[in-house]
């Protein structure tokens, strides 16, 4: 598509929502004649809204060096890829996944640079491993607690020390849960 042809079809948009005395001038037509390039940028609250994280968020995965936008607007504002809203999900499901920032940004840069440090993966997958046996042996410690409760059981709730049981059941629910015998 010819950027003569680009021009004179934002122009005549432009025309018909802003009335027939509007007319593009040279400078508009600078900033016009990459309008493929600016709807590929997204602002920092559409990119937000889309990808579900807060702008606090974005900051953090900025800082830590996973992401980084492609440009900045004339008044500073950053203007991100279209490729960050699908790396912005990697990372929050990285993240869901128990992944560290340093994990994460190690795990990117490999894709990044397309080199693979075989050792350091190693150790990332061991460590990654040994977390997931943790959750999961915690996991099963409060299981054995809450699966009698779930069947009418409620003897596990007479035990002083398992008063985390209720206090973990009221947690999930959002209130209280009362002490039933």
């Amino acid at each position: 598509m010819s950027s003569d042809f680009l021009s004179k079809a934002i122009e005549f948009r432009l025309t018909r929502s802003l009335g027939a005395g509007f007319r593009m001038g040279a400078n508009m037509m600078k900033t016009l004649t990459t309008a493929h390039d600016f709807k590929a940028l997204q602002t920092t609250s559409v990119l937000c809204k889309s990808a579900g994280v807060t702008r606090g968020q974005l900051r953090l995965y900025e800082d830590a060096g996973l992401i980084a936008p492609q440009s900045r607007t004339e008044a500073g504002y950053r203007q991100y890829g279209s490729d960050t809203l699908d790396r912005l999900k990697a990372i929050r499901h990285l993240k869901d996944l128990g992944f560290t920032l340093a994990e994460i940004a190690l795990l990117l840069s490999e894709r990044d640079h397309g080199t693979l440090d075989a050792p350091a993966l190693e150790r990332l997958a061991g460590a990654v491993v040994v977390k997931i046996d943790e959750r999961m042996a915690a996991l099963q410690v409060i299981r054995a607690y809450v699966a009698p409760v779930a069947v009418g059981d409620m003897g596990v709730l007479q035990d002083e020390d398992c008063n985390f049981v209720l206090s973990f059941l009221s947690a999930l629910s959002g209130g209280p849960a009362q002490k039933r015998a």
